[in-house]
């Protein structure tokens, strides 16, 4: 009787060892197979793929200058204005049957680094279609055209100097100042820009002159929870659709020395610096170029220099 006992003992193990075991075997199949599988999975793409980037504007009455051609970089890197900038490429623009070839100037900051024309007595012309082509050192193109607008002028242009009120909570102490001029043909909308043209200095300025410095405009919500990224750009932009502009007192962030500029944009122009006072990322299908992203654009302008005073030292 106990020999029949131990041999049931016997079997039960071996049964329970070959459970074990065939559980064992398919479990590290189970495992083999899933690391098959994943190794068969394609690898996560990590290659950045750069793209060209075109920043051009022709001013009438300006020289051909500040034509930026630029590589897209990786936002896992540090963004390089001398890594980014193309600099062995071919720069043509062809207008009335001519056509000029644009030299490189990578001298000083990377960040003025652009192509030029060296005559600068060659301007741009009013009412005239450009095409620009670009030969990148890859033997990529790039093609654009503009269209550039005709010739304004002022007919209420700002004044000499501008009192800042003092009342700086319901200003009401100054009357709002505002600026006309004439009407473009086919413009939609107008830029008006408001640039700060020394923030360092204000007294050299004066008659008779003294060392007074510049400062900044503190209004009472100017804290750094309120403060936008355009908070230290010493350029205000605007946008409007008709031909006068209220000079209203937010627009100027420091005092002294201004240059006020009304731009009557292209197309190309207007679209794509509208985009810029959303501070959105740059829209592809915005673009004006063919062969990349960016901008060929032009505009003609009438500007004034002027003087914000302060209303206390």
């Amino acid at each position: 009787m106990y020999g029949y006992f131990l041999l049931f003992q016997l079997f039960h193990m071996k049964l329970n060892f070959d459970l074990v075991m065939r559980r064992f075997v398919y479990s590290y199949i189970l495992i083999l197979g899933l690391l098959l599988i994943i190794g068969c999975e394609d690898a996560p793409p990590t290659d950045y793929i750069p793209q060209y980037y075109v920043e051009a504007f022709l001013i009438v009455d300006e020289p051909f200058e500040r034509i930026k051609i630029l590589r897209t970089q990786p936002l896992t890197d540090t963004f390089d204005f001398s890594k980014a900038f193309v600099k062995n490429a071919d720069v043509s623009i062809k207008y009335n049957g001519k056509e000029i070839k644009l030299l490189v100037n990578d001298s000083g900051d990377a960040k003025n680094w652009c192509y030029y024309y060296p005559d600068t007595s060659l301007k741009v012309l009013p009412t005239t279609t450009y095409y620009l082509e670009i030969v990148t050192p890859d033997g990529k193109t790039i093609t654009s055209s503009t269209t550039t607008p005709e010739r304004f002028e002022w007919v209420l242009p700002p004044p000499d100097t501008i009192y800042y009120p003092k009342d700086t909570v319901n200003f009401s102490d100054k009357p709002q100042i505002s600026i006309r001029w004439k009407s473009v043909k086919g413009i939609l909308y107008y830029i008006v820009s408001t640039k700060c043209l020394d923030t360092l200095e204000y007294g050299k300025y004066l008659f008779p002159q003294s060392d007074e410095k510049n400062r900044r405009i503190y209004n009472p919500w100017d804290d750094n929870r309120n403060r936008s990224r355009y908070y230290y750009d010493v350029t205000n932009w605007d946008a409007i659709p008709n031909t006068e502009y209220p000079l209203y007192w937010l627009i100027f962030k420091w005092f002294g020395k201004h240059k006020i500029i009304v731009y009557s944009p292209d197309f190309n122009f207007l679209r794509w610096i509208l985009q810029q006072f959303r501070g959105s990322q740059i829209n592809p299908l915005l673009s004006s170029v063919s062969g990349a992203i960016g901008v060929f654009g032009s505009a003609s302008k009438v500007e004034k220099d002027v003087f914000l005073v302060k209303n206390q030292p």
